[in-house]
């Protein structure tokens, strides 16, 4: 998986910090899709909507 940053501000530390994510691979799933004749796509669906919006804080890795 591949890292997403953006800037967001972080309760715990109580300041703007840096913040990192995953995100998936996207042309890997799309070959597995089409491998297994879409048996994957469920799977790709789960896991692009459980990464979005999952940052943590870079200084203390508390969810942001």
């Amino acid at each position: 998986m591949a890292l997403k940053q953006k800037g967001a501000y972080c309760s715990n530390c109580q300041k703007q910090v840096l913040a990192q994510g995953t995100k998936p691979n996207h042309i890997l799933h799309l070959l597995l899709t089409i491998v297994t004749g879409g048996l994957w796509a469920p799977v790709w669906l789960l896991i692009t909507f459980m990464s979005a919006g999952n940052y943590r804080c870079t200084q203390c890795g508390s969810r942001v």
